[in-house]
């Protein structure tokens, strides 16, 4: 963080020029990506958006997943469904 606070101003299009130095002291290149939220009534937090670490993590969670449970909790719902349908001559549709 800056000694220093910046002040910039917003045009009339909505926009907002982050000063030089800060640019590069984040990295910030265009065309990044960023995360913007209201933290209170007059401050706003802006995160920049990572898309290989957001992967890295999907993936991870991804991989975690036992497959083999996951098929058999499917199966099991789906025959505890059938058993809750009421069957109509032979066929669920009537």
């Amino acid at each position: 963080m800056s000694a220093r606070p910046n002040t910039i101003k917003l045009d009339e299009k909505g926009r907002i020029q982050l000063p030089a130095d800060l640019r590069a002291r984040l990295n910030m290149n265009p065309g990044d990506e960023f995360i913007i939220g209201e933290a209170t009534s007059d401050t706003i937090l802006l995160k920049k958006m990572d898309l290989a670490i957001i992967m890295k993590g999907v993936i991870g969670e991804a991989r975690k997943v036992d497959l083999d449970k996951l098929e058999q909790d499917i199966e099991e719902e789906g025959n505890r469904i059938a058993r809750k349908t009421p069957m109509t001559q032979g066929h669920p549709c009537g």
